[in-house]
C-alpha cells in the first residue's frame, strides 16, 4: 500500500465530514457502505483478497499489520461459506466498518470522540481533530484533477466510492467539466476490473439503501 496517504477508509471517512464543523455529509447508512467497500479494498491493496465473480476469494490468510483490516480478514475466515461480495458489504456496514475505522483514526489522533448529553442518554460520535485533516483527501483529489495528474490506485478507488456515495456533491461540486471527465477517464481506463467492480458494487448497495428509504 502506499505511503503517501492514510488508508483508503480513513482517507473515505475524513473526506464525508465537513471540514468546518466536523459534521458527516452522509447518512450513517451510506456511510457505513462505503467504508466497507473500503475495507474490502484495502485487503486487496495488501493483496490478501481477490474478487471474482461476485465473490470474495482469499488468498493469502496472513494478517495485515494493521489492526482495522485484519479484523475483517479474520471474519472472513471465520465465515468461509459466506463469500458474496454484496452480503459482507451489507454486513460490514452495519456498524462494523464504522467502528474499526473510527478506532483506527483515533488511534492515529486524527479524530477526538464527543459526548453529548441528552434525555435519552448520552450520545456519542467522533469528529476530526482538524479542518485540515478533514478537507485533505477531497482537495488532493481536485488538485490532481485540475492539473491533470494521474491517481494512484489507492485514490482512484477513492474518487469511485465519493461518486458511488454521492460526496462528489460536496468533494468534486467545484471541478470544470473537462477535470471532472479526466477523472471518469481514469475510473475506466485505469482502475483494475477488480476494484471497479468493487465500486460497482458499492453504488448498487447505496443505491438500494436511498430507495429502502423511501418506500
Amino acid at each position: 500500500m502506499s505511503s503517501s496517504q492514510l488508508p483508503l477508509a480513513d482517507d473515505l471517512y475524513l473526506a464525508a465530514h465537513d471540514s468546518a464543523r466536523g459534521r458527516c455529509l452522509l447518512t450513517p447508512a451510506t456511510q457505513g457502505l462505503g467504508l466497507a467497500a473500503a475495507l474490502l479494498a484495502e485487503l486487496v491493496l495488501w493483496r490478501r483478497l481477490d474478487l471474482r465473480d461476485n465473490h470474495v476469494v482469499v488468498i493469502d490468510d496472513q494478517p495485515t499489520p494493521d489492526p482495522a483490516t485484519a479484523a475483517v480478514l479474520g471474519q472472513l475466515l471465520r465465515e468461509p461459506h459466506h463469500r458474496r461480495i454484496r452480503d459482507w458489504i451489507s454486513f460490514l456496514a452495519t456498524g462494523v466498518a464504522t467502528d474499526l475505522v473510527e478506532r483506527r483514526l483515533a488511534r492515529s489522533g486524527l479524530v477526538q470522540r464527543k459526548e453529548k448529553r441528552g434525555l435519552l442518554g448520552t450520545k456519542v460520535r467522533f469528529v476530526p481533530a482538524d479542518t485540515s485533516s478533514a478537507g485533505w483527501p477531497g482537495t488532493r483529489i481536485r488538485i490532481s484533477a485540475t492539473r491533470g495528474e494521474l491517481l494512484d490506485t489507492s485514490d482512484l478507488v477513492l474518487t469511485g466510492l465519493v461518486l458511488a456515495t454521492g460526496l462528489d456533491q460536496h468533494v468534486l461540486d467545484t471541478l470544470e467539466a473537462h477535470e471532472r471527465e479526466h477523472l471518469f477517464d481514469q475510473l475506466r481506463r485505469r482502475l483494475p476490473p477488480m476494484l471497479q467492480h468493487l465500486v460497482g458494487h458499492a453504488e448498487a448497495a447505496v443505491g438500494d439503501a436511498v430507495m429502502a428509504r423511501r418506500a
